[in-house]
């Protein structure tokens, strides 16, 4: 008989929740400093719960093991029939020694997998030992390319390194283009707006609205990208200051990819006094984002656009992923937990 029981997490124990992640994942972490982060990523109303799996050791009355998920419902309960989810945290505790151990961990995992309505899965940003399992379990296994766009006009990169300036300059043909494209910023309410998404899994306008104009640390703003009067994408982003340096990152986007885009990114560049818009992805084809006037960034290449900035460094990155689906798999950086609050300071 098992010294466990697997279980989700009540809200009478989220204290438990984030004791085991102060104790056995990371002292200070983002969701033990603030409750009201922890309830916006992982508070299921809808069942009075967390989402948590656990494996609570009957003996100890501790958990012993823990996975955390985030299900696109979180953000729009209308999605909940599309079962597609995310995992987030997953750690067994090292400190704690019996029979049962050296596969509790795979025991949360499994509880998870076999989650009725599950039609799709992802972890991004993963650890090789992760990495492992999942290719057992018959995940693909990929990473998320980078694109950017810099600033032709910067003469000076603080975020950016090793800019070579003269490659900046462009031809007379990329000035000119004449496209029928727009970009401005949108109202964070999306009122008036109708969009559907195109890429899977799937997101909302309501969806949006929940994840980014209502988090309660970041601050998000909506790019919308117009043909004629047409809207058809919105890209949330969200603006980070190195030092009085200044860089866009493009975090999720509802709608179509598409479109020579690059004079009115450049731009908003200008406007903005931004070094650069930079935009994470698996799943779309490479040639989209060319089209669009990006470039994709070479993770062993003298030329560095940063992905950590909580704490700051100034190196590429490669975040890799794992997923499990029966349909054409598409991330952006603001999927699972990728795009949330590192270091909270509370005075």
């Amino acid at each position: 008989m098992s010294q466990y029981v697997i279980k989700y997490v009540p809200t009478a124990e989220v204290d438990k929740i984030r004791s085991f992640i102060e104790n056995h994942w990371k002292s200070g972490h983002a969701l033990v400093k603030s409750l009201e982060l922890l309830n916006f990523q992982h508070f299921d109303k809808q069942n009075n719960r967390y989402n948590f799996i656990v494996a609570e050791n009957k003996i100890s009355n501790e958990y012993d093991a823990l996975i955390g998920f985030i299900p696109t419902s979180q953000y729009d309960e209308n999605l909940k029939k599309n079962g597609d989810y995310w995992c987030a945290i997953w750690k067994v505790r090292t400190d704690v020694f019996n029979d049962e151990m050296s596969f509790i961990g795979i025991e949360v995992f499994d509880f998870l997998l076999n989650k009725y309505g599950l039609k799709s899965i992802a972890a991004i940003g993963i650890s090789n030992i992760a990495k492992k399992i999942y290719s057992i379990k018959d995940w693909e296994i990929s990473f998320l390319h980078h694109y950017y766009i810099l600033n032709d006009k910067m003469e000076i990169f603080n975020i950016a390194k090793n800019v070579n300036l003269l490659n900046l300059s462009r031809t007379d043909s990329e000035i000119f283009i004449d496209s029928s494209y727009t970009i401005k910023w949108i109202d964070s309410q999306l009122e008036g707006i109708e969009l559907k998404s195109i890429y899977r899994p799937y997101k909302t306008l309501n969806y949006f609205r929940n994840r980014y104009s209502k988090h309660p640390i970041y601050k998000y703003r909506f790019l919308g990208i117009y043909k004629g009067n047409k809207i058809i994408s919105i890209w949330a982003t969200r603006t980070i200051i190195i030092n009085s340096s200044k860089v866009i990152r493009v975090i999720d986007v509802l709608g179509h990819l598409t479109g020579n885009l690059k004079n009115q990114i450049l731009k908003l560049l200008y406007v903005e006094e931004a070094e650069y818009i930079d935009f994470l992805n698996f799943g779309i084809n490479p040639t989209i984002f060319k089209d669009m006037g990006f470039c994709e960034l070479l993770f062993d290449g003298s030329l560095i656009i940063p992905n950590y900035f909580e704490p700051f460094e100034q190196r590429n990155v490669k975040i890799e992923l794992a997923y499990k689906s029966k349909f054409d798999y598409v991330v952006f950086k603001g999927d699972a937990d990728q795009d949330r609050p590192n270091i909270i300071n509370y005075e």
